[in-house]
């Protein structure tokens, strides 16, 4: 019979081999599990603190971790950040993403030179905000709309030049000066400020009736035109069917005439019209600052209809043909004699207002 003898000794040191190979793989996987593990490369390396470390190639790692709390560091970046990969959607270029906020103690500048004047300005495509001071020392353009909420202030010395104010809507509303406007280098020109219409009104008080050929009275109840009162629409001039007796009157141009001189004047009617009514007029222009001369020869003007419109104030305007002779300081004079209102059963005429209306300078 054969005897089957085991070399217990080497089975024993195998088992223990495999048990020590287990427990250490153990002990190392928990500790990759709780917290990774820091390695001394400078030291592995057989480097001293603040040596340099060349390579070569390219250094491909997941995170980058440079100073420490209180320590701080520095990272050199000879040459230029770029994110190399794409959005898994869309496939854009991913930014350079900083996840804090960023300082920076030197100039920002885009392209391969520093300054203005290139084809390579700085590109922000995003609202700002500014919460400081924004010094701006080269001309600046907004393509948008501009909205101040403070004070615009010019320094002394320099200037605020507006260009095509109307574009830039800087002006498009009511703006109130508080204080004196002074502009002394260029002052505003009568071309640059806006006219305005005015008027010099001429009291029923201050016309006359004319009897043919010259005599004058003052208006009252029994003239022609009568003066009447309602008390819904004041004191006023009745012209009746078949009158003929003149109106005159007189004003001198104001100091501050620029043209468009004309004589207005409100009427109304007692019913409606017949046949026709109109008022004939005449003018005369008295010159005193051109040449000081009366008019040579009286205008004749076209008569000017009455709106067929009972109960309704209506204007009606007188313009001389002469228009263009009219300066500030001249005496012009107006006579205005019925017409076309024979046919009977013509309602009467009323006038209520008369004045001179032009436009003037500023």
């Amino acid at each position: 019979m054969r005897v089957l003898t085991y070399n217990q000794g080497g089975i024993m040191r195998t088992i223990a081999k495999v048990a020590l190979v287990v427990a250490i793989a153990t002990i190392t996987t928990t500790a990759v599990v709780s917290a990774a593990v820091r390695h001394d490369i400078t030291g592995r390396l057989g480097g001293n603190v603040d040596d340099f470390f060349d390579l070569n190639g390219t250094l491909s790692v997941d995170s980058l971790y440079v100073g420490g709390q209180g320590v701080g560091g520095v990272t050199f970046f000879n040459g230029t950040i770029v994110n190399s990969t794409t959005h898994t959607t869309t496939g854009l270029d991913n930014p350079v993403t900083f996840g804090d906020n960023v300082r920076i103690d030197g100039t920002i500048f885009r392209g391969d030179t520093e300054g203005p004047g290139d084809v390579f300005p700085i590109k922000l495509n995003d609202d700002v905000n500014i919460y400081g001071t924004l010094n701006v020392s080269r001309a600046t353009t907004i393509e948008g709309a501009a909205t101040l909420n403070g004070d615009v202030t010019v320094k002394s010395g320099q200037s605020l030049i507006l260009t095509d104010v109307g574009l830039t809507g800087l002006l498009d509303a009511d703006r109130t000066i508080t204080g004196d406007w002074v502009n002394t280098a260029n002052p505003w020109s009568a071309a640059e400020i806006a006219d305005v219409t005015r008027k010099i009104d001429m009291p029923i008080g201050s016309l006359f009736m004319l009897t043919d050929p010259a005599t004058i009275a003052p208006l009252d109840t029994t003239t022609t035109p009568s003066l009447a009162f309602a008390a819904d629409q004041g004191a006023h001039l009745v012209y009746a069917e078949d009158d003929t007796d003149s109106l005159v009157g007189s004003i001198v141009v104001p100091e501050d005439y620029s043209g468009n001189g004309v004589f207005k004047m409100i009427v109304d009617i007692s019913g409606s019209l017949v046949t026709d009514w109109n008022l004939d007029y005449e003018v005369a222009i008295g010159q005193t600052s051109v040449t000081e001369t009366w008019d040579s020869a009286v205008d004749n003007e076209t008569p000017i209809d009455i709106p067929d419109s009972p109960g309704e104030p209506n204007v009606i305007t007188f313009t001389p043909s002469d228009q263009p002779d009219l300066s500030a300081g001249d005496k012009v004079n107006i006579k205005i004699t019925p017409d076309a209102n024979t046919a009977a059963g013509e309602p009467n005429v009323e006038i209520y207002n008369f004045w001179f209306e032009y436009t003037a300078t500023q």
